[in-house]
């Protein structure tokens, strides 16, 4: 959320407040499946740049790199292109 006062051309108090949150390094995440509910692998963010985010499965040997969107003051990535693709959002922080 950004909160800026401007009126009429003319900034007054110029104060911003982010509150979206973001993938951050080391910590684990969830992924979640539209199809199966009860199925929630976890997913550790090894690496973070400005456009994209690469995890690792935890306990596992999966890794991949994909873009970052965001929707809903929050980060998400979504593993694949297919309409119910498996994702993991910012928000579901697990560590």
């Amino acid at each position: 959320m950004y909160i800026c006062g401007n009126i009429n051309g003319k900034n007054m108090n110029n104060t911003i407040t982010n509150t979206m949150t973001t993938f951050e390094a080391g910590s684990v995440y969830e992924m979640r499946f539209i199809g199966d509910s009860n199925l929630k692998p976890l997913f550790i963010c090894t690496k973070r740049t400005a456009k994209s985010v690469t995890f690792e499965r935890f306990q596992g040997v999966e890794t991949f790199t994909k873009r970052v969107k965001i929707s809903d003051d929050a980060e998400y990535i979504l593993y694949d292109t297919y309409s119910m693709a498996p994702i993991i959002r910012s928000t579901r922080i697990v560590l």
